[in-house]
């Protein structure tokens, strides 16, 4: 009888990757290469540029209004009941910016006091519109920068008020931006 061999069989020992080795090698060198950046102090790039914008000059605007009169106390004297008086007045912008103008005035009930844009017209006309300045702020519109604007006021003495009344009047011209 032939002779046999009795050695055993081996199996063939080959590298062989599976899965979970990759998985873990993979994770590895990803950790190695973020621990390698971040000891480093980040990355730099091959080129960089720097720009350096001058800021404009900013400028704060003025702002102010002045009123002129030329009438004085005479024109308001001696009115009976009823009766109105109309004077010119003029409101000039002196700001660099527009200005919103309205109008009001401190009375008693005694009087009634309106506001109107633009010049008065002739005495004898119908009485001015709108409610009393004395109760209402008198809305009468925008004046440009450097403009120069002509508004009327009318004083008319109330119905029922007292003869030989004398009141003073306080007439306040407001400019708003």
């Amino acid at each position: 009888m032939p002779a046999r061999s009795l050695a055993r069989h081996r199996a063939d020992r080959r590298f062989h990757v599976n899965a979970r080795s990759l998985i873990a090698t993979t994770c590895a060198i990803g950790a190695g290469t973020l621990a390698a950046v971040l000891l480093s102090g980040g990355t730099y790039a091959m080129w960089s540029d720097a720009s350096t914008n001058t800021a404009p000059t900013l400028t704060s605007a003025k702002f102010g209004i002045t009123a002129a009169e030329s009438w004085g106390t005479t024109a308001f004297t001696n009115l009976i009941v009823g009766q109105s008086v109309r004077q010119p007045f003029t409101v000039t912008n002196t700001g660099d910016v527009a200005a919103t103008i309205s109008g009001t005035a401190s009375a008693s009930a005694a009087y009634e006091i309106r506001y109107a844009t633009g010049t008065c017209t002739t005495a004898g006309t119908a009485a001015l519109t709108g409610a009393s300045a004395t109760t209402t702020a008198k809305a009468l519109g925008t004046l440009a920068a450097g403009a120069t604007a002509t508004y009327c006021i009318e004083v008319k003495v109330a119905t029922g008020a007292a003869a030989g009344n004398s009141q003073a009047i306080t007439a306040t011209i407001t400019g708003a931006q």
